[in-house]
């Protein structure tokens, strides 16, 4: 047991940093990975660290849940992922260039986030992004500031850090250099014993990645060999800017018209993007693909008569406006006209308008004119949430909440700051449920479901899909 809740059940990592754990937390009731730090360096520095890896907060980084210290040993307690890492899918060889190019996506983004907070990873190799159970890619396993690079890890190492500098974001972008390479090609820039990748990687220029795989395209070439730099200084400044690069690269815009025809952007999603656009796939919300459309596509007199029917129905609908307002008119004056009667006629619902001696006699009508707006009331939630605990425990109701929130990100339909802050919320609910503080943890997702309903008011959130059938199935 440590800190008298975590009961370590499984050792499923080690190295020079500690050893990590797939452990129970008996408080919490859920899973986690507990990460026993090593005494390699002063506790002082690993305390540091720990806390300064929970300041990282992100949907591409593993959550960090606690810190502490145990009998002298820091510990830390991070988000259970239950997914592969990318150490464990490139083993079984090259991945799609549209799925290589998502996964390194996201694992920049997370390291991006990390680097804004002032912490480095330090040991970035494929075996640092692991998937949670919803396919995110998270990037774990941070080292100490000013620890030496693992022999271990030799092959993702950048030419500043074997010459003894300490950790930094330029590094740490040269590793997802390497790392993205092997995912293309099956193998990192740089092969042989320790000595020689050392060597490579200090003086040696790498080989495109389409020398070992025609099909990678030339702007990928391009990042790839920009992220292996030797100097620190000219590569990417930022794992967001390299995020955007590749989806860029993986979802291109449509192209210029080809001989056969224009080209158009389609949608795809799930197989296709894994098997690198392929057709017959399953598509997937937020991937593109270009293809040739046939080629009798649209003429080009085709804007033309465009302009020609949008004009007409402008004329149209002009013609009706002003039909409508001269009709509204004519019968707001016949409304306003006198009668000897002390009381205005009534009107119900289910009857028609009452007559008297000098009102014009009254048109049939083929239904009552309505006095009210009907509103149709939407459906009741799911479950309605308060002292009672939800089916599975909060970690696993605050994970698929986070995970709403990430798909709308990825689908373009929030707007990115209230994205921001709704993560925030939750994994600090989430560290107030870790406390056993039950009630901060649901005036945490008050808080949340409050902004997110704000930001529909707004435009700001969706309406419709899987946030929104989230956000009304579930109550406090």
């Amino acid at each position: 047991m440590i800190a008298g809740r975590y009961r370590l059940d499984e050792r499923i990592g080690s190295g020079p940093m500690g050893e990590v754990w797939r452990a129970y937390d008996t408080r919490a009731d859920w899973t986690v990975a507990v990460r026993v730090l090593g005494a390699g360096a002063a506790r002082e520095v690993l305390e540091r660290h720990a806390q300064a890896v929970a300041r990282v907060i992100h949907p591409n980084v593993a959550m960090v849940l606690d810190v502490g210290d145990e009998n002298g040993t820091p510990y830390l307690v991070t988000e259970f992922l239950t997914g592969e890492s990318l150490e464990e899918e490139a083993a079984r060889g090259p991945l799609p260039v549209v799925e290589a190019c998502d996964l390194v996506g996201q694992a920049a983004a997370g390291l991006d986030a990390a680097h804004r907070a002032g912490v480095a990873h330090g040991e970035v190799e494929p075996g640092s992004f692991r998937r949670a159970g919803s396919g995110v890619l998270k990037v774990s396993g941070f080292g100490p500031a000013g620890r030496p690079p693992s022999p271990g890890r030799i092959a993702y190492t950048a030419p500043e850090r074997l010459d003894g500098r300490a950790a930094e974001a330029p590094a740490d972008m040269y590793a997802l250099g390497c790392v993205c390479y092997e995912l293309l090609c099956g193998r990192p820039p740089f092969q042989g014993t320790p000595e020689e990748i050392a060597a490579a990687h200090r003086d040696a220029e790498p080989e495109p990645p389409s020398r070992h795989r025609r099909e990678v395209p030339a702007d990928l070439d391009r990042l790839v060999l920009a992220l292996l730099a030797k100097d620190p200084a000219t590569r990417p400044s930022n794992g967001e800017s390299v995020r955007r690069t590749l989806a860029a690269i993986a979802r291109p815009r449509p192209a210029s018209p080809s001989p056969q025809g224009p080209v158009a952007a389609v949608p795809v999603t799930g197989a296709m993007a894994a098997q690198g656009g392929q057709a017959g796939a399953a598509p997937r919300a937020g991937d593109t693909a270009v293809f040739d459309l046939p080629p009798d596509g649209p003429d080009p007199g085709s804007n033309r008569r465009l302009f020609l029917q949008l004009g007409a129905a402008l004329a149209v609908i002009a013609a009706v406006t002003v039909g409508l307002v001269l009709w509204g008119g004519s019968r707001g004056e016949q409304a306003a006209a006198p009668t000897p009667s002390s009381t205005p006629p009534s009107f119900t619902p289910s009857s028609t308008p009452a007559s008297s001696p000098s009102s014009p006699p009254s048109t049939p009508s083929s239904s009552p004119e309505p006095t009210a707006l009907a509103e149709t009331s939407a459906p009741p939630p799911k479950a309605t949430l308060g002292d009672s605990v939800p089916r599975g425990g909060w970690e696993t109701w605050l994970r698929a909440f986070d995970d709403n929130v990430t798909t709308a990100e990825t689908m373009g339909t929030i707007e990115p700051r209230t994205a921001a802050k709704a993560h925030d919320k939750i994994r600090e609910a989430a560290r107030k449920f870790l406390k056993g503080e039950d009630e901060a943890g649901r005036d945490q997702i008050r808080h949340v479901l409050r902004d997110l309903e704000r930001g529909q008011r707004k435009g700001e959130v969706p309406t419709t899909g899987p946030l929104a059938d989230f956000m009304r199935d579930w109550r406090l």
